[in-house]
């Protein structure tokens, strides 16, 4: 019974969503239940007292609260979702309207209006849910204080439309109050894991991808390619002598050439390559849908690019350069061994005098 009451609520979730919808998703699943079973017993129960309009209106509404849950499982998408809580909430609120109006039973109708504020500022957040709750209590105002109760057919004391308005606004607060809270709480979450999250994939010296984050975009290109069956390169530089800029500038000096070539590499870029930080002075270059010629002639840009940017540290002025190896990733070359036949190509391209472009194809 336990696993067919889990296997309910979870219905219409999805690993695909965030977890804040997937929480949604749950409680409209719960509250359709909830709001189900209730109203569909008090309904047989007035219908055994034979208060026919009440039992009418419980019925239809418990059959609205079964419908919503439906649309948000059958219609799996945004739209859908906002169809069935908007639904759920006109239901809640009309209902709890009625309740006002007719008195329920035994003129008990109007406490089950303390259900509207924490479900209304769930369901529609913050800011949407305290306006949608405010508009509510002005109509419960209205209904129970029109002259003459002229809008009512229930009779309730001044008294007790007097507190249960004062205690309905105090439920509204700690409602709007714990919501705000909530979301604040999940919104700092949200920032907080998406930073972390970037640094654990970005390299914090040139703020460019890392090893581990690049290797993500590669998977992603690589399954890409498959699906299209087009081709994309990847290229590997390693920027000339880095020792001896170590050697004469000290780290310090080394990392401000590498924060200042990575610059240079990503600035001259088109807008869907990627460069990333491959390790030490190590860059690696995806070039999605380009064949090893076209990468080339990109490549062979950036190179001559850097070789005309001269650097100055601590008052001089030095030429950077870079040496590159390209390899083109096809159904005939699969990724890892296109990496290793880039890497031999730069190491070429090193032993062939540095600072120039080598493809993988003329090994």
């Amino acid at each position: 019974m336990f696993t067919s009451i889990k296997k309910f609520m979870a219905q219409g979730s999805s690993s695909q969503y965030d977890e804040e919808t997937n929480r949604r998703i749950i409680v409209v699943n719960l509250f359709a239940a909830v709001g189900m079973s209730v109203t569909f017993f008090l309904g047989l129960t007035a219908l055994g007292s034979n208060d026919y309009p009440l039992a009418i209106i419980l019925l239809v509404s418990s059959a609205i609260f079964a419908l919503s849950q439906q649309i948000q499982v059958r219609n799996k998408t945004a739209k859908g979702r906002v169809i069935a809580m908007s639904l759920l909430l006109g239901c809640l609120m009309m209902l709890m309207a009625i309740l006002t109006i007719t008195g329920g039973s035994e003129n008990t109708g109007p406490l089950w209006i303390y259900t509207v504020p924490p479900v209304t500022m769930f369901f529609a957040g913050f800011q949407r849910g305290l306006l949608a709750t405010v508009l509510f209590t002005l109509l419960i105002c209205i209904l129970l204080f029109m002259p003459n109760d002229a809008l009512l057919l229930a009779s309730y004391t001044m008294a007790f439309k007097s507190r249960l308005i004062l205690s309905f606004m105090t439920v509204t607060f700690l409602s709007a109050f714990y919501e705000y809270s909530r979301q604040k709480s999940y919104d700092t979450a949200v920032y907080l894991s998406e930073q972390f999250e970037r640094q654990a994939q970005h390299d914090p010296l040139t703020h460019l991808l890392n090893r581990r984050g690049v290797q993500q975009r590669l998977d992603r290109e690589e399954g890409r390619s498959k699906r299209n069956e087009q081709a994309f390169c990847v290229a590997l530089a390693d920027i000339d002598r880095f020792k001896s800029v170590n050697d004469k500038y000290g780290h310090k000096g080394g990392d401000e050439v590498l924060k200042r070539v990575s610059q240079l590499f990503n600035n001259r870029l088109r807008k869907h390559d990627t460069v990333a930080r491959w390790g030490g002075e190590e860059f690696l270059f995806i070039f999605p849908e380009t064949s090893e010629h076209q990468a080339a002639l990109v490549v062979e840009e950036i190179r001559a690019i850097l070789e005309d940017s001269p650097m100055v540290l601590d008052g001089k002025t030095f030429k950077v350069t870079s040496s590159f190896g390209i390899c083109e990733v096809s159904k005939d070359v699969e990724l890892d061994k296109a990496l290793s036949l880039a890497d031999q190509a730069m190491y070429r391209a090193k032993s062939d005098g540095r600072n120039r472009v080598f493809c993988a194809s003329n090994l």
